[in-house]
């Protein structure tokens, strides 16, 4: 009798696979959003909108692993993997915000500066901040935009990303293990 077995899924083209669509995902959102209206990209219902899609995506494709390598994997292996998948989408997404930034639009890091400067001011008023102090925030503001839409700032973005994908791969990991059965092993 010939024996069978089921041929091994490497995980990092796995989760390379999952990354590169997750990241095509993104790119697609932010040109729906860009030209709808490009105020969106700089509001944070868009920025909880896009965790969201990260958190299901990554849950989506560990699940999708764990049951082409045979129905179980550890909780180690569903962290590694979301990470890979994150890491790689967060390239790609990266790639295309400096592509944007620098060569599609070079005026749209301006404006989304100063819709994001203008967001902040509103919610300090409405917070009631007295003058002096809104003016040193809105100062402080200014500085921390101006590097957040850049071509660096989408770099180093990316870096800090990195300790997020972390993060989210630790979370997405407790919805994608699952243990073998003792009985099993």
């Amino acid at each position: 009798m010939e024996e069978t077995t089921t041929p091994q899924v490497s995980f990092l083209q796995h989760a390379a696979k999952w990354g590169s669509i997750l990241g095509g995902v993104s790119i697609v959102l932010t040109v729906i959003a860009y030209a709808a209206d490009y105020t969106i990209l700089a509001d944070w219902k868009f920025g909880i909108f896009v965790l969201v899609l990260l958190l299901g995506a990554t849950i989506y494709a560990g699940i999708n692993y764990r049951n082409e390598i045979g129905g179980f994997v550890s909780y180690g292996k569903a962290f590694q993997h979301g990470f890979v998948l994150l890491a790689v989408s967060g390239v790609i997404s990266t790639a295309f915000m400096i592509l944007l930034y620098t060569v599609i639009d070079t005026e749209l890091p301006a404006k989304l500066i100063d819709v994001s400067i203008e967001t902040t001011e509103k919610m300090m008023e409405s917070f009631g901040m007295p003058e002096d102090q809104m003016d040193k925030a809105m100062e402080d503001a200014r500085e921390r935009a101006v590097g957040q839409f850049s071509a660096i700032g989408s770099i180093k973005s990316y870096g800090f990303g990195l300790i997020f994908y972390a993060i989210v791969s630790l979370i997405t990991s407790i919805f994608v293990k699952r243990n073998q059965p003792e009985e099993m092993m």
